[in-house]
Parts: C-alpha cells; sequence; structure tokens
C-alpha cells in the first residue's frame, strides 16, 4: 500500500543517489512521455541514455563487443545502454546510480521507500546491487521488517540500484568475457562471477509497463503478439495468485 502523506515527507530521490539514468530510444516518443511525467511526478532530475540505439550501433562495436549468440539489434542496443551507465559511473566518480528502463511506473511513495532501502544498503560493504521491482510478479512483496531482502539473482532490469564497486566489477568482467546474453541474463551471470550480490526490496517499488499492458513489448515477441489487454489481465491475476499463495503460507 502507498502512502501518500510519507511520501510528501521522503526525501527527494536525488539526494539519495548521485545519478539517475533512464535508459530509452529515440523515437519511443509515448514511452519518454511517459518517463518524463514519472519523473516530474516524483521531482526526479534524470538523463536520458540515448546512446546505442538499435538501427544506430556501429558493425565494428558489435564485433567487439558481442560473441556468437541470436540476439537481435534491440537486445544489444539494451546491454548497451546498460553498459554506458558503468561506464558513466567510472568516468564521473559516482558512487551510486539508479538506473531506471523507460517504461517504469514508480509507486507514489516511491522516494520513501527508496530511502528505506538506501538506510539499509549503506552499511553494506562491497559491491551491491538491488533491484526495484516486481519482475513480472515473480517478486510480489514479502515478509519482515527490513527493507532489503536478500534473494536470488534479479529476475528483470527495468529498475536498479547499484555503487560503483558493482559498476567496475562488471564492466572488469566484460573485458575479459564477449556479450553473448541480453541485459538480464548477462548482468545476472556477470554479477555472479564477479561477486556481486543482488538484493530486491521487500516492498517493491516498481512495476514494468511492458508487463503490466501500459506498452506493447519491444523485446518479447511473444507478448508483443498476445497483445496489451492479455497483458493487463495476467499481470493483475498473476500478482492476486502469487499472493494469495504467499499468504497461505505456499510456493
Amino acid at each position: 500500500m502507498n502512502h501518500p502523506a510519507a511520501a510528501s515527507a521522503a526525501p527527494r530521490v536525488n539526494s539519495l543517489v548521485d545519478a539517475v539514468f533512464v535508459l530509452s530510444v529515440r523515437s519511443f516518443a509515448d514511452r519518454i512521455a511517459h518517463i518524463r511525467a514519472e519523473m516530474a511526478r516524483h521531482g526526479i532530475a534524470f538523463e536520458f541514455i540515448f546512446d546505442f540505439d538499435a538501427n544506430a550501433i556501429p558493425d565494428d562495436l558489435v564485433e567487439w563487443r558481442f560473441g556468437p549468440s541470436d540476439m537481435k539489434r534491440a537486445h544489444m542496443s539494451l546491454v548497451l545502454k546498460h553498459l554506458r551507465t558503468w561506464e558513466l559511473m567510472r568516468s564521473r566518480d559516482l558512487g551510486v546510480a539508479l538506473v531506471l528502463e523507460d517504461d517504469a511506473v514508480l509507486a507514489d511513495d516511491f522516494a520513501a521507500g527508496l530511502a528505506e532501502a538506501m538506510a539499509e544498503a549503506r552499511a553494506l560493504t562491497g559491491p551491491w546491487c538491488l533491484y526495484l521491482g516486481r519482475g513480472n510478479n515473480q517478486h510480489v512483496g514479502a515478509r519482515g521488517g527490513a527493507a532489503l531482502a536478500p534473494a536470488g539473482p534479479l529476475p528483470a532490469t527495468d529498475a536498479l540500484v547499484f555503487n560503483r564497486a558493482a559498476a567496475d566489477a562488471r564492466l572488469a568482467c566484460l573485458e575479459r568475457h564477449p556479450i553473448a546474453r541480453p541485459a538480464d541474463w548477462l548482468i545476472r551471470e556477470t554479477d555472479a562471477a564477479a561477486g556481486v550480490p543482488h538484493y530486491w526490496l521487500r516492498r517493491p517499488l516498481v512495476e514494468q509497463g511492458s508487463m503490466n499492458g501500459r506498452f506493447d513489448s519491444v523485446l518479447d515477441g511473444k507478448r508483443r503478439m498476445r497483445g496489451r489487454w492479455y497483458a493487463w489481465l495476467r499481470y493483475r491475476w498473476d500478482f492476486w495468485w502469487k499472493r494469495l499463495r504467499q499468504d497461505l503460507g505456499l510456493r
């Protein structure tokens, strides 16, 4: 449940992290308008990452960065945009970054929830990464008083907070290995190899618009073929069913 009163008293998001990056594509007018409105609603200053749109990735960069795979240019584009945020953290000497994809839908009390999570994250040592979303309802919340829930690898890349040590570890790993996975798989596998632990929030703060029916999926052809009404209904059914099983103590 959201708490508007708590949200109004929460610190500004930009005081909790050193940078906010939004990954988007120059031609995605509807998503750009959506995320601009979300950022304005929460008073968040941010920077778009438009580099490496799918139609503008040089062939020599593909040959250098990517190994053999069945990835399409759209998948490569998202990978490179995420990678760009890690490079910016290094070049600008940033300590902590919030990275959102352009279909992110933020909870009304996003700032308050993020403040709780960051209060605990600041006590972590070494590299770390927080997943703020639901991962298509793979995570609908967890019991407990702490804001962070130690969990398995992140299920998606729509809303992440991570520190400079995590960015450096990823870049170092990719200097030794070509990329052959889309963004979610890549970050899971790279972080596992580099020793970057993942934490989920006990109360997720972000929904993914391409999962909940707000937008057509760009990367998942099956979801795009089924349509947004199907996504809308399936998302809400999955949330209700998983929450019910959780409340009943079932796996």
